[in-house]
């Protein structure tokens, strides 16, 4: 009896081992997945267990995890592969929702955020979701901003490189284009223009400054060349 009870006393101890090695097996993947955290400032959580769990610097994400800023908050999160996200305050946002692709980086739910997607041979296109649009990078890397309004309206600015926007509501056959230091608004009641309403722009760009005065904060790693472009581009006078 007391032999049975060593062995079967090995055994659980053997399982325990095996699977906390496998455990360890699998960081390294899990890791390519993740977001770290490079720089978090003010009021900014992500929900583990149903509960708000304050996010701070060199902190890794993992997917599916929502994370919200406060009326303070602004954090920079990188993922492996080039791409990064910048989550700018009173907004809120799911890191890699649709976990069956690598590719679809983040859903904006509200506010406004900063991105760059880095396709990879891997990832030739690489997404990010909004309410009404659909916003997406093939073969080559771009920077672009959105910002969620509260009836859903979105703004996507492109300060490198290029977009494919598409009406997640109303889809077309073939996606609208949106090149560097251009914009667009998407609406969730009307197709997406290839005109752009620069007067409609403009009013909106005034808004989203307010909000998030882009190139205010030298640690929001955000420069004023973004700033002087987002402000060329919400200039009726003299627009393309």
């Amino acid at each position: 009896m007391r032999t049975a009870g060593r062995t079967a006393g090995i055994q659980a101890l053997a399982a325990i081992l095996f699977a906390a090695a496998a455990a360890g097996a699998q960081d390294p993947i899990l890791e390519a997945y993740e977001a770290h955290a490079t720089l978090v400032t003010g009021q900014v959580t992500r929900i583990r267990d149903e509960q708000p769990w304050a996010v701070s610097s060199g902190e890794r994400v993992p997917v599916r995890q929502t994370i919200t800023t406060g009326p303070d908050g602004f954090a920079r999160f990188e993922v492996r592969g080039g791409s990064s996200f910048e989550v700018f305050a009173n907004s809120r946002v799911v890191f890699r929702e649709n976990t069956a692709s690598a590719g679809d980086l983040l859903d904006v739910v509200s506010g406004r955020v900063r991105i760059h997607l880095q396709p990879t041979a891997g990832q030739a296109q690489q997404r990010v979701f909004c309410p009404v649009a659909i916003v997406s990078a093939h073969h080559q890397g771009a920077t672009f901003a959105i910002a969620v309004d509260e009836d859903d309206t979105t703004r996507i600015d492109v300060f490198e490189g290029e977009v494919a926007v598409q009406h997640t509501l109303l889809p077309r056959n073939e996606p609208t284009l949106v090149r560097a230091v251009d914009a667009i608004l998407v609406k969730k009641d009307e197709p997406i223009s290839r005109r752009v309403d620069r007067g409609s722009l403009y009013r909106y760009t005034v808004k989203v400054l307010s909000a998030i005065t882009f190139g205010r904060g030298g640690a929001h790693n955000v420069g004023p060349e973004e700033e002087e472009r987002l402000l060329a581009a919400s200039n009726p006078i003299g627009a393309r």
